[in-house]
């Protein structure tokens, strides 16, 4: 019994369990942010995500640049029903005075230009989000820029479209 009790009593010291009654991990408020905007988009809630965005926001891709709220509402919500089931990890967060950004590892699926039912492929991204807080306002999303596919993840299909698919579907 004396083991067990030490045992525990590591695992507690070193992170591995929770003490019990223990408070879970604080979040940044970077990825509680990142965390909404990844359910609305999977929600393909358009003007919950909108309203998250300064209107000067730019969102930058491998495939577009759109400069401002309603650029990207117009051309980048437009792809709400293929990208889905999004998961945003944090690697690194850091604040300045009213300027906060974020870069997260995120995994979410890729159902196709139809948005069906059938996952055709999972995508790993890198992405950073850029925050800003104008006097007397909520913080909101200033950039987001989604860099090229992770290639670190050999064991999940990056990128690839199931064989038993046509291509270009």
């Amino acid at each position: 019994m004396a083991r067990v009790r030490l045992l525990f009593c590591l695992l507690v010291c070193s992170g591995c369990v929770a003490a019990p009654g223990a408070e879970p991990p604080v979040e940044s408020f970077m990825i509680r942010l990142t965390h909404e905007y990844d359910a609305a988009w999977d929600r393909g809630d358009i003007p919950a995500m909108v309203a998250m965005l300064d209107p000067e926001c730019v969102f930058r891709s491998p495939f577009q640049t759109r400069i401002g709220r309603e650029a990207i509402r117009e051309n980048v919500f437009r792809n709400v029903k293929r990208f889905r089931d999004t998961h945003s990890v944090e690697t690194t967060a850091k604040i300045e005075d009213d300027i906060a950004y974020s870069f997260e590892d995120s995994t979410f699926n890729d159902y196709g230009r139809d948005g069906g039912e059938v996952v055709k492929a999972k995508r790993v991204v890198k992405h950073l989000f850029i925050f800003t807080r104008r006097p007397g306002q909520d913080w909101k999303i200033r950039c987001m820029v989604t860099f090229d596919e992770i290639e670190f993840a050999p064991e999940l299909p990056v990128g690839k479209q199931d064989p038993r698919l046509k291509a270009g579907s």
